[in-house]
């Protein structure tokens, strides 16, 4: 056997988007791979049909799609030498064989595409302050955009908060509006009213209706309490708000049914993280009914380094809706039917996405430590794509591990290394997830297994704070607190139940919460011989106001502002204990980082040399927070070579 290596997500394809034809004749996904030559990642199309998986795109910058009936499949260029100004451009190509050739244009950026039966669609479609009809084209205005871009590119004018959105830059005050796209003319025209955001859409199951959920444009945007359901009369072009936001009533999702809309909304009890419960909008009536309390996390929150792309998480066939929610340390598939909730694939790991039609499902999951496969609704596997990829590779299995805490315990896995002699030692790595609302589970991870494969003990679990459990996740107030508390309790158990772990060699990384957690626990204890700090909080003053996620996200989790109650922020904030630091430290973040922004790595780092620690900082450029899952390929092998090297230099 030989061990993983820095660069062996260069060998594997991801999945994504897999979606079923209209008449279930056959299906498609978008399937990316790394290229280490032009030091980026290729994304095609690859259709499924008798049992066999076809490339049906070979230019690299297909990242999403539609079908547009039974035979062809309509998908966005990403090419900016397709499109004149600022516009998209989509292409279509054929199942049959074939180019793809272009099919429709517009002259500014469009995200999603609603066929419609006549030959027409419902588009959304960027509106950018001050260009408000540049949706209807010409030359002279799209002269007149390209020119304020240029005349703008030393200056970013902030309109509100957030002013920026992590991977995409700062908004500069633009928003998402509905239009009509006729396709005989070729021309757009506004459905929504401007001032308007609309955060997603989908078309009825009668085609007679597209519902979307709205947002106004304010200077400040907040995450809860402003969210509508609205509804679109394609009859007549009406539009009428049907539910909103409400005491006790916090919308977060929806999806069409036969004759009704399956709603998600929660009752906000446990904050910006409470997780939503089932009701049904009556489409005739319009009236709304709770169908089950949930309070579960809808979607995967399992954490992995080997995804590129997402998918569906939702969707209704007939009166059943099927989602995948994350319960405990894995991310499960399930229906809704008649009132009840029971689970469809019950196998440990991850379902990342799916579809589903008539009953048929095709899932897209990380099962069986094996990197991403396409499987059906039995489990049966449904593609090869990364067969070869891992074979005589030493992929560790993950062993749990419980540890009693009293009231609760904490759940959590071991990684034996490559080779492993339980008369040896072993140096041991503590990694700690992000979130904090997202798990660990039984899944494969590129990072563990290359430190397994050189030698190490991967040990990870899901301290209070974590996804999966309901209100376990919440820990409002807490940080620092009792999940140090739990993880510490984690590691004295692992290292009393595996005497092969060695004392004296035990290290600690951890990103974004995780990252927040190395800070906290650098400034708590001496007992690592170095840790690694990745895309981290440090200073929950200074984060206050800068995140993409928003003004909330801070006086939320910390139960605390800077006006009401800054002691609790500041003792909630690793930097007030970077005097009693010790530990060396190495910190890794990017300067597009705008989720944890990267002063929040500088203030740690440089309190850390004020103090006379031994630290690094390795600052990436072209990079966000996304860093360790979708980096640039070279970017990525330097982020795991300088933890480990950082580990490797820092070992008895």
């Amino acid at each position: 056997m030989k061990p993983v290596q820095t660069d062996e997500f260069c060998r594997l394809r991801f999945i994504s988007g897999v979606t079923i034809s209209p008449r279930g004749g056959s299906a498609c996904a978008v399937v990316s791979e790394a290229d280490r030559e032009k030091n980026e990642y290729r994304s095609d199309l690859w259709s499924f049909r008798g049992g066999k998986w076809t490339r049906l795109t070979s230019s690299g910058n297909a990242r999403s799609f539609f079908y547009l009936d039974e035979e062809t499949i309509i998908f966005p260029s990403l090419s900016g030498k397709d499109v004149k100004g600022a516009g998209s451009l989509f292409r279509r190509i054929s199942l049959n064989g074939g180019e793809a050739t272009d099919a429709y244009s517009f002259p500014i950026p469009v995200s999603r595409l609603l066929p419609l039966p006549n030959g027409d669609f419902i588009a959304a479609g960027t509106v950018t302050p001050g260009f408000e009809k540049l949706y209807m084209g010409g030359g002279k205005l799209t002269e007149e955009y390209k020119k304020h871009l240029e005349e703008e590119a030393d200056y970013e004018v902030l309109l509100e908060n957030p002013w920026w959105h992590n991977g995409s830059g700062h908004s500069k005050g633009t928003y998402t509006s509905l239009f009509m796209y006729r396709a005989r003319s070729k021309k757009l025209s506004p459905l929504t009213a401007g001032g308007i955001h609309v955060s997603k859409c989908a078309l009825s199951r009668d085609n007679g209706s597209v519902w979307f959920l709205s947002s106004p444009v304010k200077p400040r945007r907040t995450l809860t309490g402003e969210t509508c359901l609205c509804r679109l009369d394609l009859r007549d072009l009406t539009i009428r708000t049907v539910l909103s936001d409400s005491d006790g009533f916090r919308l977060q999702d929806f999806e069409p049914g036969d004759g009704c809309v399956f709603v998600l909304a929660s009752d906000g009890r446990y904050g910006l993280n409470t997780d939503p419960d089932f009701y049904r909008l009556d489409e005739k009536t319009e009236k709304t009914e709770l169908l089950a309390r949930y309070g579960e996390s809808i979607g995967s929150s399992v954490g992995s380094d080997v995804r590129y792309g997402g998918g569906r998480s939702m969707k209704a066939d007939g009166d059943t809706l099927y989602f995948i929610s994350t319960r405990f340390d894995g991310a499960y598939l399930y229906k809704l039917e008649n009132g009840a909730v029971s689970r469809v694939l019950d196998r440990p790991g991850s379902v990342d996405s799916f579809d589903v039609l008539n009953g048929r499902i095709m899932a897209v999951a990380l099962w069986d430590m094996r990197p991403q496969e396409v499987y059906d609704g039995t489990g049966k596997r449904l593609s090869g794509f990364n067969s070869a990829a891992l074979r005589g590779k030493y992929v560790a299995v993950p062993e749990p591990l419980e540890v009693d805490r009293g009231s609760y315990s904490v759940h959590g896995f071991v990684l034996k290394p490559m080779g492993y002699d339980p008369a040896k030692k072993y140096p041991v790595i503590l990694d700690i997830h992000g979130g904090p609302k997202t798990v660990y589970g039984p899944v494969f991870c590129h990072e563990m297994q290359y430190w397994a494969g050189k030698g190490y003990f991967v040990i990870f679990c899901n301290p209070t704070g974590s996804d999966g459990r309901g209100p376990f996740m919440d820990i409002r107030g807490k940080y620092g607190d009792v999940d140090y508390e739990d993880i510490m309790a984690f590691t004295d158990s692992a290292l009393e139940a595996w005497p092969a772990m060695d004392r004296n060699n035990l290290f600690e990384t951890g990103g974004s919460y995780g990252g927040f957690m190395t800070n906290w626990i650098i400034g708590h204890t001496d007992r690592f011989r170095a840790c690694a700090s990745q895309r981290s909080i440090s200073n929950w003053f200074s984060f206050w106001g800068v995140s993409d996620i928003g003004v909330e996200f801070g006086s939320d989790q910390c139960a605390a502002d800077p006006w009401s109650a800054p002691e609790k922020l500041w003792s909630q904030s690793p930097l007030k204990y970077a005097d009693r630091v010790r530990t060396p430290t190495l910190f890794i973040h990017s300067f597009e980082d705008y989720r944890c922004p990267i002063d929040q790595g500088y203030q740690m780092f440089t309190a850390l040399l004020e103090h006379g620690v031994e630290s690094r900082m390795v600052c990436f450029r072209g990079e966000n927070h996304e860093l360790s899952r979708s980096g640039k390929p070279s970017h990525r092998i330097r982020r795991l070579s300088e933890i480990t090297n950082w580990f490797e230099t820092h070992r008895v």
